[in-house]
């Protein structure tokens, strides 16, 4: 996976394309594509701020707001399987994929039964 561009040209990009400077010409002249120098010029009219947004990871899980379920279930029975708690969710109408499952249990810091294979 890259990494973001530095502030440092982002700033520098948005101060070009605030003089008057259009994306193609700010783009070709800072060595980025014309559509990145737009959607950064973009972004900082919206949102005053140069910085990238974070990369990665899974900020966005549904099952942030099912971990006490997801514990509970656990600690009832231990001997699950990913995909029987997989299973649990959906009857409760919560539909997760199996990694999603997989990154709650690890960020929940519980543990399963080793021989955890899907069906």
């Amino acid at each position: 996976m890259g990494r973001p561009y530095s502030d440092d040209l982002r700033v520098r990009v948005v101060a070009a394309m605030e003089g008057g400077g259009n994306c193609r010409a700010v783009g070709e002249a800072f060595g980025i594509a014309p559509s990145t120098a737009g959607n950064w010029h973009r972004l900082y009219r919206r949102t005053q701020s140069y910085s990238a947004r974070p990369m990665g990871g899974d900020r966005r899980s549904k099952l942030l707001e099912h971990g006490d379920h997801v514990t509970a279930l656990l600690a009832e029975k231990s001997d699950l399987r990913l995909v029987d708690v997989q299973a649990d969710l959906a009857s409760w109408g919560v539909k997760v994929g199996y990694g999603t499952v997989q990154r709650t249990v690890k960020r929940l810091g519980l543990r399963l039964k080793k021989n955890d294979l899907r069906d």
